[in-house]
């Protein structure tokens, strides 16, 4: 399980990158260049994700794929200084409480 959140945690750098980016001058040196960085994490993420789906159910690992809510929100509020609102925290414990429901039953068999 620890692969598979390492993995999200790699995806939800892509979404960092491309905030970073949005801010800059479109086609811009920086644009380009922090474009081209997006494009490199995910591809690391695509390899990695691809090992993933080896080990895991795919219902499993792709549902494990809303944790990343969790750590745009962390990013939000370290690296954008964004606020939490109500809603923003319930939704993003409605989604981890589903997660964490889901997880708990993986090692057994239907």
């Amino acid at each position: 399980m620890l692969l598979l959140q390492a993995v999200f945690f790699i995806y939800s750098i892509s979404s960092i990158v491309s905030k970073i980016a949005s801010d800059r001058e479109i086609f811009s040196l920086e644009f380009c260049l922090l474009y081209g960085l997006d494009i490199l994490v995910l591809g690391i993420y695509a390899l990695l994700w691809q090992q993933v789906i080896k080990k895991f159910e795919l219902s499993v690992a792709y549902a494990n794929k809303a944790v990343t809510l969790l750590w745009a929100l962390v990013w939000g509020i370290c690296i954008f200084h964004e606020k939490i609102t109500f809603w923003k925290g319930a939704g993003i414990l409605l989604v981890m409480a589903g997660i964490f429901i889901l997880n708990s039953g993986e090692g057994e068999k239907p």
